[in-house]
């Protein structure tokens, strides 16, 4: 099988059609549409069906592609142990994070990345954690910086732990059971009986959030269903709603700032989500994948200002002794 042909075939099933495929490989629609056929009869079955103005993979055509697929991922982990052993820093690393928390620690991290590994580019895709989860398992990535939840690892990945992390229940200062936080509620996150907020506006996280599961959980505990103003993927959006005491909301700890007027509790089931590095189970990661994956973890743990400054040359151990990191 050529590989070239193979990464042609692939672009056919990937964008569902001829001339799209062509397009993105910078070929004639003529000159893919020969090179399929000469496939097909060489093989002497048809392995797409023309439906429309979409290519269907056939039977024999998705066997073709689950095999085709193999050898591409065993091309590129190869490429990848073989660059790692030449000491080849150049390359590009595929990763996904969210739009905000996500972009302010690759904002962070970059600039003593880049000194180590000036000739490695990178390819980021923003998203929410359920949508991260299925890039990296369709390959669209090597590794996505995300959460899971007690009960909600998918089988097919590996989860590299940074840290635990709350999810708050946060009151406008105004709103009338906001004492019952006490003082220093952003330091001492008292309990509180969700059942209380029955009947009560909630601004609440889209659906397609970690986060939403886990209030859902909340809410199905405290036997009632809670009236929604509206649904936003933004946390930011979130806080600055509930700062601006509107109504209450559901948060990451991470967000908790003891100067807002908000009052801050947990409830039942006192719910946490781990922080963490995804990506596929059994993946090889390259030398400079792993000294990124570093750098997040610092920066996620608040840590990244101990990394000795001057930035350390690429032969020097970048990280400061006892840093409690894993690869």
């Amino acid at each position: 099988m050529d590989l070239r042909q193979i990464e042609n075939i692939l672009a056919i099933e990937r964008e569902q059609s001829i001339s799209r495929a062509a397009q993105k490989l910078y070929l004639t629609q003529s000159a893919l549409n020969q090179q399929l056929l000469r496939l097909e009869k060489e093989l002497g079955v048809k392995l797409f069906e023309r439906r429309k103005h979409s290519m269907i993979p056939t039977y024999a055509g998705r066997i073709y592609l689950a095999t085709a697929h193999r050898m591409m991922d065993m091309k590129q982990e190869t490429y990848k142990i073989i660059h790692d052993i030449a000491e080849e820093n150049t390359g590009e690393i595929a990763t996904s994070y969210t739009p905000e928390r996500g972009s302010l620690m690759f904002s962070q991290i970059y600039p003593y990345f880049h000194q180590r590994y000036p000739q490695i580019t990178f390819r980021i895709r923003e998203a929410r954690v359920k949508t991260m989860e299925q890039l990296v398992l369709q390959k669209d990535v090597t590794m996505a910086f995300c959460t899971y939840a007690e009960g909600l690892k998918h089988p097919d990945l590996e989860y590299s732990d940074i840290g635990k992390e709350r999810i708050i229940l946060g009151l406008p200062i105004t709103h009338p059971l906001a004492h019952l936080a006490g003082e220093r509620s952003w330091e001492t996150f008292p309990e509180f009986d969700l059942r209380l907020l029955k009947g009560e506006n909630f601004i609440l996280s889209s659906r397609e959030t970690r986060i939403r599961e886990m209030t859902d959980r909340a809410f199905a505990l405290a036997g009632f269903q809670p009236n929604v103003l509206f649904e936003s993927t933004s946390t930011s959006t979130i806080i600055n709603t509930v700062k601006n005491q509107v109504c209450p909301a559901f948060f990451p700890q991470s967000y908790v700032e003891k100067d807002l007027p908000i009052a801050y509790f947990t409830v039942l089931p006192d719910d946490y989500w781990m922080r963490c590095v995804a990506y596929l189970k059994g993946a090889y990661l390259t030398k400079p994948e792993k000294y990124f994956i570093k750098l997040a973890t610092l920066s996620m743990r608040g840590e990244l200002k101990s990394l000795p400054v001057p930035l350390p040359e690429p032969n020097q151990n970048p990280l400061p002794p006892n840093s409690g990191e894993h690869t």
